[in-house]
């Protein structure tokens, strides 16, 4: 089994958000190596699947650099990139069959801007747990079952080898998705039994202004790539039947009320299914965190005595170095989302049967 090796030209990605995909690189072939040898290598990582030609990425970054530290998994890779290494997916399978399944692991799905990162680096402080803030591997696996949910067989072989070699010579693995990895959550239950997975969520008008803050000053120049419009189509599923209803493409507004709903859906939808899933409310999170924190910890088995450790990761900022950081967001300036579009918001949500109040509260 050999691994290609492919010297860093470049790197091209056009924004700090933009998914882990080959083409965020210029690279040339450097030769090769035996494949084994990716899994015996700690500065060397999962870092995407090129999905048309069945291939698996791995990176390798700069020595020292502890991606369970990092905000965003696949932007410290990106950053800290040195060299690359593709191995075909029937490699990928077999170098992970010398890999152990991950003992229940711990998975966070969430609506994003509701303190998953945050949750994620706390859960890393607990004793014998590796926790990884958005691996993109798993995005891509989101985004080929949304334009083809009739390869489940293949997509769940795939999650059940990226996560045993993200978790390889660890205890406990915590992952950490895009809001699109809820997608995934019966997969994954299907893959991993014992799974604890844990939804976070928080009031619609808020986490709207939350990403208006975060993520409208990045959209420039973004908008019209075929990558992200693959991507955000998937992780927001009522993109479309919005578009075909009101015959025009949504606001931006009523766009960020779509991916939240499309979540928060989704969550329901598993959880009639019987895919089991905790709720967290970011509302909770901040009104009571040692106590949330108590009932996560439990959830997930994870012993009681290990919540200073996680409590004290909140004094943090979890998103720091990104845009995404406080620092950050107090630089950029945002215009206030004005009453217009907060009725816009309004609009998405009075329509939907269900999920039809900024406040609406998932079934426990």
């Amino acid at each position: 089994m050999i691994a290609q090796v492919l010297r860093i030209v470049d790197k091209v990605a056009p924004g700090e958000f933009f998914p882990a995909v080959p083409q965020n690189f210029v690279t040339r072939a450097d030769g090769q190596l035996p494949a084994r040898d990716l899994l015996h290598r700690p500065d060397v990582s999962l870092y995407c699947l090129d999905i048309d030609d069945q291939l698996a990425y791995f990176v390798e970054t700069a020595p020292g650099v502890d991606l369970t530290r990092a905000p965003f998994v696949y932007l410290a890779q990106y950053r800290n990139a040195r060299r690359l290494f593709t191995v075909p997916y029937e490699t990928l399978h077999r170098i992970a069959e010398e890999v152990p399944d991950p003992v229940r692991p711990i998975l966070v799905y969430s609506v994003g801007r509701c303190g998953s990162t945050a949750l994620s680096h706390a859960l890393g402080a607990v004793t014998g747990v590796r926790s990884y803030s958005e691996p993109d591997v798993f995005t891509q696996i989101a985004v080929s079952r949304h334009e083809d949910p009739t390869r489940d067989d293949e997509y769940a072989k795939l999650l059940r080898s990226c996560a045993r070699l993200l978790g390889r010579g660890t205890g406990t693995l915590a992952v950490k998705f895009r809001a699109s990895g809820i997608q995934l959550a019966d997969l994954f239950q299907q893959v991993f039994p014992d799974a604890r997975g844990i939804f976070l969520y928080r009031h619609a008008e808020r986490w709207l202004e939350s990403m208006h803050e975060g993520f409208t000053p990045h959209l420039s120049g973004l908008q019209d790539q075929q990558t992200i419009l693959r991507y955000v189509t998937a992780q927001a599923p009522l993109l479309m039947p919005f578009a075909v209803r009101h015959q025009r493409q949504p606001a931006p507004v009523e766009a960020y009320l779509l991916t939240w709903l499309s979540a928060m859906e989704a969550c329901l939808r598993l959880g009639r299914a019987g895919v089991p899933l905790r709720p967290v409310r970011y509302e909770d999170l901040t009104a009571d965190l040692s106590a949330t924190l108590a009932a996560v910890l439990a959830f997930c088995g994870l012993p009681a005595d290990e919540i200073d450790a996680a409590y004290r990761t909140f004094a943090a900022d979890s998103q720091e170095g990104t845009a995404l950081s406080r620092a950050s967001r107090q630089r950029t300036e945002t215009p206030v989302l004005r009453e217009e579009e907060y009725a816009l918001a309004r609009a998405v949500l009075a329509e939907h049967p269900t999920i039809n109040v900024p406040d609406f509260a998932v079934p426990a």
